[in-house]
């Protein structure tokens, strides 16, 4: 695990709004596919803000392009993992279990804190990015695959959901023992 800088949360925000805005546009234009796949390129070479994107026209759809409850979450804990704010307040929900447990154990946020792996003002960020990467790691997501993920429509389901919580259930000791060292 790494410190990343993070992208702010109105940066990201901005960003994010405009890749939409632009793929939006394509897309009245007749060229979904080709902006799209332009902006995959971007989050291909670690763009957090057009991973972010990526993950929303998942979460969406849009026309013939299908849900895909799975190829959405990957993108974003992976925007995420890769610092932007945005992608992971959009998280805070999936992830508060999770949180939780290392806020609200004084010992280990005493103990980060000391040893300035955190502070009282960047602790959730911090946290949460940290989860995020344990996931990705744990997930073994890998930007190159995730293009060629499945393109078949699927929706949210518990079972679909599980292996995302098994996934950060799985890296919280190695997130634990990070803030702790």
């Amino acid at each position: 695990m790494d410190y990343k800088d993070f992208t702010p949360k109105q940066v990201a925000f901005d960003g994010f709004v405009k890749y939409r805005k632009e793929i939006m546009k394509a897309a009245d234009d007749g060229d979904f596919y080709s902006t799209f796949f332009d902006v995959c390129a971007k989050a291909i070479d670690g763009d957090c803000i057009a991973q972010d994107c990526v993950a929303y026209f998942y979460n969406k759809g849009f026309d013939d392009f299908q849900p895909n409850f799975e190829n959405y979450m990957s993108w974003e804990i992976l925007s995420a993992a890769n610092g932007n704010e945005f992608a992971i307040e959009k998280l805070q929900f999936f992830l508060d279990v999770a949180l939780n447990s290392i806020i609200y154990d004084d010992e280990i946020l005493k103990t980060a804190i000391i040893k300035g792996n955190v502070t009282k003002d960047n602790a959730i960020y911090v946290i949460s990015n940290l989860i995020c990467e344990g996931m990705v790691d744990e997930l073994k997501l890998n930007m190159k695959d995730m293009i060629g993920m499945s393109k078949v429509p699927s929706e949210y389901t518990p079972a679909k959901n599980r292996q995302f919580v098994m996934a950060m259930e799985n890296c919280l000791p190695a997130v634990v023992e990070y803030l702790m060292s």
